[in-house]
């Protein structure tokens, strides 16, 4: 007897829940990162991380307050001097998609190598942007 009151009580819940119109919660304060993934020794983005690239642009167009913070690394391949242009070049390509490919503001993106990563104990994965984005309404 108690477990069928109980079925009972959910049932109606599930149908009164059903019945209710849906409520879209609007958060206003975002920050997100995305990460745009590289091949050893290269800096141009892949058609297949080019979606990371819209995403972020997306949200751009959406939020003209927002902006972006992008971080280029490298993995440990290969000699330091080339792996910290490699990261200035992997941080400045996503910006550049950005503005050409996306139209977004370059006064509104900052770009900046930071050399070797080691965020990842995947050594492949090290090879990346790392883009913050921030939608200044504080």
């Amino acid at each position: 007897a108690a477990s069928q009151a109980q079925n009972a009580a959910l049932a109606a819940a599930l149908a009164a829940a059903q019945n209710q119109a849906p409520k879209v919660v609007a958060d206003t304060t975002f920050s997100s990162v995305r990460f745009v993934f590289f091949k050893i020794g290269k800096s141009n983005i892949t058609p297949d991380q080019m979606p990371n690239v819209e995403m972020i642009a997306d949200y751009m167009k959406h939020n003209p307050s927002s902006t972006v913070v992008i971080k280029g690394y490298a993995s440990q391949d290969g000699p330091e001097d080339v792996n910290i242009r490699l990261a200035n070049a992997r941080a400045e390509s996503v910006k550049n998609a950005l503005v050409k490919k996306y139209g977004i503001k370059a006064s509104r993106i900052q770009a900046e190598g930071q050399g070797i990563g080691h965020m990842f104990k995947e050594e492949s994965w090290n090879r990346v942007s790392i883009c913050t984005l921030d939608d200044n309404q504080k």
